[in-house]
């Protein structure tokens, strides 16, 4: 089986320098096994580093490498204190242990029989730590909630988050308490999410690309696209941060397939639905109800209860939303609020303002 052996000590064929590596993490339990073999049947090469992390028993010899090395492309191999992660390699956390990583390098502990299980929380919380922005987690079939933390740890960094569709899974709660969170990027059936991480890291460096080597004729035409948005929409961006721009317009020449900033304006002017499928974009409206459960839940019973008891039955109380988008966060609001009223009996009349920002995002 030459996928598991040891790692080589030089990485020939490396796509992506160092300094760029991405560590993506895989977090599993129950039913796990299914998901990351479809996962690994159609991931190629592309210059990351992958970490398995999955709940084993410490009393059973397990079969992981042998089995995933019938389904990977990579080489495998199990990870040793103290090993330096390389790209193009999958490393399998050994039963029996808890993982860390600290400037690239993989530290391991004797894990606790303790329930429950938080390893993958602990992984991703180390990731998060030392990858930043190079950190992809990937959250599959399980039960429990394990890794729900840990990616919030991840987009707090800057990583990307990427949870398998409960629908395919077959255990749903590590996938739905993920989803629940609020710090899922994308939900997708496992076979479908390497196809996904390779358009994240070719939107990453086409964006890098741009921002660091933004040209005169790429400013004109980054007007151009400004300008078909104003011509063709209520909505003017030319004052928007030139970041904010630029990462937008990228998802969406990678999705469309476009390499160049000119490709992409032909494609606009050819495509009218996808003018606005870009202002949209811009928009960013991201909305679900009770999204931060631990905001909401301080909402519930600290905030809104001491300003209902400091109101009048005769008084307004009014709610202030803030970039509400589609109103998911307003009604969650009008919910508790309602809720409190009713069990304490009491009457007030509600108004909900929307605020307009006039600062740029």
């Amino acid at each position: 089986m030459p996928n598991s052996s040891k790692p080589l000590e030089k990485d020939p064929g490396t796509t992506r320098e160092n300094k760029d590596l991405y560590i993506i993490a895989i977090g599993a339990s129950a039913g796990g096994m299914e998901a990351i073999h479809l996962l690994f049947d159609n991931t190629p090469e592309d210059g990351a580093s992958y970490v398995i992390i999955q709940h084993l028993s410490p009393d059973h010899k397990s079969f992981m490498a042998e089995l995933l090395a019938k389904h990977s492309k990579l080489q495998i191999t199990e990870a040793e204190n103290g090993m330096f992660i390389k790209p193009n390699l999958v490393y399998l956390m050994p039963k029996g242990k808890n993982m860390t990583i600290k400037k690239r390098k993989l530290h391991l502990t004797d894990s606790k029989a303790i329930q429950p299980n938080t390893a993958i929380d602990i992984f991703l919380d180390s990731l998060a730590e030392d990858q930043g922005d190079k950190s992809i987690a990937v959250i599959l079939s399980g039960t429990g909630t394990d890794g729900t933390k840990g990616i919030a740890a991840i987009k707090k960094h800057g990583g990307y988050v990427i949870v398998q569709d409960p629908k395919s899974a077959k255990f749903d709660g590590m996938p739905n308490s993920a989803i629940e969170s609020g710090n899922a990027d994308i939900v997708l059936a496992p076979q479908l999410i390497p196809k996904e991480i390779i358009a994240y890291l070719n939107r990453d460096l086409l964006e890098n690309t741009l921002t660091d080597k933004i040209t005169e004729a790429d400013e004109t035409a980054l007007r151009v696209i400004l300008e078909l948005i104003q011509q063709n929409t209520p909505l003017d961006f030319s004052e928007y941060r030139r970041p904010t721009i630029i990462r937008r317009i990228v998802i969406r020449m990678t999705k469309t397939e476009k390499d160049t900033l000119i490709d992409y304006i032909e494609f606009l002017k050819s495509h009218p639905d996808e003018i606005n499928i870009l202002a949209n974009e811009f928009l960013i409206s991201v909305t679900k109800f009770f999204r931060d459960k631990g905001a909401f839940e301080i909402l519930q019973e600290k905030v809104i209860p001491e300003i209902i008891e400091n109101k009048l039955m005769v008084d307004t109380l009014k709610v202030w939303v803030v970039g509400c988008a589609t109103g998911e966060e307003a009604y969650s609001l009008a919910i508790l609020i309602v809720e409190h009223l009713t069990a304490i009996k009491k009457i007030l009349r509600l108004r909900f303002l929307p605020v307009i920002l006039t600062n740029q995002p």
